[in-house]
């Protein structure tokens, strides 16, 4: 009996650990989820190519909605970098 209790107490102890470790590990993503927001939402407050590039470098898998916006904006200024197309043939997106 005592055998059963010890391993039932044993488990217990484990699930415990991984509780208070997947906790820990939720808190740590969410802080690293909010400093990529901030991140992002300073490069585009300063819009320009380096300052996008910059934050899809440092933060290449952060999964937030701002990111799409940096994509986005990061895309306006097209292949020659400076925002325009100058007329070379309707912006290349489906035609």
């Amino acid at each position: 009996m005592r055998k059963i209790q010890s391993l039932l107490l044993g488990g217990l102890s484990i699930l415990g650990v991984s509780v208070a470790f997947s906790g820990a590990a939720q808190a740590q993503f969410e802080v690293g989820v909010k400093e990529a927001e901030l991140a992002c939402e300073q490069a585009l407050r300063i819009g320009t190519i380096e300052a996008l590039e910059d934050y899809l470098h440092r933060y290449p898998n952060a999964p937030t909605a701002c990111k799409a916006l940096a994509l986005n904006s990061l895309a306006q200024f097209g292949p020659d970098g400076d925002g325009g197309d100058h007329g070379e043939g309707g912006g290349g997106y489906g035609g």
